[in-house]
């Protein structure tokens, strides 16, 4: 992994990386998921209501080091998506030995459009797909190299990747099916090292799943049932899957991928059941073929009964790179690295996504610029706000609640801040310049996001304090604070506008004073 310094053009492309990425990062405020995660680096802990706890980890570890901004906060993904694209190159490197081969994979990675959002923004797939690519080119190497002290590097990354999202889980059928299938390295089974390196990533797994085992299992209670209710057949679910995958990594991309798995995988397969010896860089291939194919065809039947997310595949995109690469250079099974031999096509797909990608940078840092004004501006106060109104007036309204913060914490009575919201509550808690501590209050026993917020309520609500309630919306607070309190008295409204006095945002404020307790616990949902 020290091709860094020893290949330029891979230098240059991490550079450039990185200052597009810087700037995307700068502009727009955090999301409401962005700021939950900087929740979860201030609650530290084994786990999480929705998932592993490493993003939180990652981001406490950088907020130690650099002071809390938005700035600090997405340069954890930032970072994470250039080892990444490391991680891509030394695959690639790993397979052809040729620099341009290399070169292209990374870059192809490196302009996908959800390279763009997981690079940028911090989410759990941010360091998912970094420790899944990791752990792809340690046990790549570790299965076809016999470089048996790569077991149990890739054991670490692979504790990392479990530690992220439970999507990780799709690694473990691939690689066995890869063992299983292909002849020559069934012998791996039979070796001690596989076993090790999973017994090492389990540790590195277990205070996890301790925690769960002390909290209920609530992370698996997330994951495995409150998300997955309905379970119906719907071809349209599938259409929206294929055009959900396209839009992530560039519509030729996709078909590029599919004509690999047509053209050369099939090949490939018929060819290592036939030949004692392979050479190594067909092998490798055809490892990278089912790190992405089994997550890819078990998505894709999924697809016909639930809704795939565009970025459940996320994990393949890194070594899915290599194989779109393998695409463009090869016309024939037998494997050369040497010259782009569909450069047509490979042109094509390049300009595709940039056509993707540069309009996308122009929409998160400057809406104004190309989003016509319905979607900006809210007529008045009491209607609907737009979709892109999240966009505006977090500091400004922080600073107000700043304000209305320490006029109230200085009543005896006590005092805290509620919301509706688990992506208000964060957001909230983040651009109020002392970070003061929001709760969700009278939380639906259907909900199914923020639960964490549960947890940390715990004991915090005093009896008789009162509370500033707030919202996006005019009404909520009527179903939410009012049978909680003994007196509910509306606050005037937090407008925000623009230079022509356009109104981009409303908060909504609500008095409560004298709380009594009584909120129903829904944390679990057992």
């Amino acid at each position: 992994m020290n091709l860094v310094t020893q290949h330029k053009k891979l230098s240059l492309l991490l550079f450039f990386s990185f200052l597009i990425h810087s700037i995307v990062a700068i502009f727009p405020p955090l999301q409401g998921d962005e700021a939950y995660f900087w929740e979860w680096s201030r609650h530290l802990s084994l786990g999480y209501y929705s998932h592993p706890p490493m993003t939180g980890w990652l981001i406490a570890l950088i907020t130690k080091i650099l002071p809390t901004a938005t700035f600090t906060i997405r340069l954890t993904s930032i970072i994470l998506h250039l080892v990444t694209t490391v991680a891509v190159y030394s695959l690639a490197w790993g397979i052809s030995r040729r620099e341009k081969f290399s070169l292209v994979a990374a870059v192809i990675y490196a302009t996908m459009p959800l390279s763009l959002v997981f690079g940028t923004a911090i989410t759990t797939d941010s360091s998912l797909i970094c420790f899944f690519a990791l752990t792809t080119y340690f046990m790549q190497k570790a299965v076809i190299e016999q470089d048996k002290k790569s077991w149990y590097w890739g054991a670490v990354a692979c504790g990392g990747m479990l530690l992220s999202k439970f999507m990780a889980i799709l690694f473990f059928p691939a690689i066995f099916l890869f063992l299983l299938v292909n002849r020559p390295y069934r012998k791996v089974l039979l070796s001690k090292e596989p076993y090790l390196a999973f017994l090492l990533a389990l540790v590195i797994f277990s205070p996890f799943l301790y925690w769960n085992a002390q909290n209920e299992w609530l992370t698996f209670q997330f994951n495995f049932v409150v998300r997955h209710q309905k379970f119906e057949f719907e071809l349209m679910k599938f259409v929206s899957f294929v055009a959900g995958q396209m839009a992530a990594i560039s519509p030729l991309f996709f078909i590029s991928l599919f004509l690999f798995f047509f053209k050369q995988f099939l090949p490939l397969t018929r060819k290592i059941h036939r030949e004692e010896i392979v050479p190594k860089s067909e092998a490798k291939i055809l490892f990278l073929s089912y790190i992405v194919g089994f997550p890819l065809l078990y998505f894709l039947f999924m697809s016909f009964n639930v809704r795939v997310g565009a970025h459940w595949l996320a994990v393949i995109f890194p070594a899915a790179s290599v194989l779109i690469a393998s695409w463009f250079f090869n016309r024939t099974s037998v494997l050369q690295f040497d010259k782009i031999q569909r450069p047509k096509m490979f042109k094509t797909s390049m300009g595709i996504t940039l056509a993707i990608f540069i309009p996308v940078i122009i929409i998160i840092i400057a809406p104004k610029l190309v989003m016509p004004q319905k979607m900006l501006y809210t007529e008045k106060v009491g209607a609907d706000q737009p979709i892109l109104s999240h966009y505006y007036g977090w500091r400004a309204v922080g600073e107000h609640l700043e304000k209305l913060n320490q006029e109230w914490s200085q009543k005896p009575e006590g005092f805290f801040f509620t919301t509706r919201d688990y992506s208000i509550a964060s957001m909230l808690g983040f651009y109020t310049p002392s970070h003061p501590q929001f709760y969700l209050i009278n939380f639906p026993k259907d909900g199914i996001h923020g639960k964490d917020f549960l947890i940390w309520a715990q004991g915090k609500k005093k009896l008789g304090a009162n509370t500033i309630y707030v919202a996006d919306t005019s009404d909520s607070y009527a179903g939410r604070i009012t049978p909680y309190f003994k007196e509910i008295k509306q606050l005037a409204p937090f407008v925000y506008r623009d230079e022509q006095g356009r109104i981009l945002r409303i908060f909504y404020l609500t008095l409560g004073l004298d709380y009594q307790g009584g909120e129903p616990n829904n944390l679990s949902v057992f």
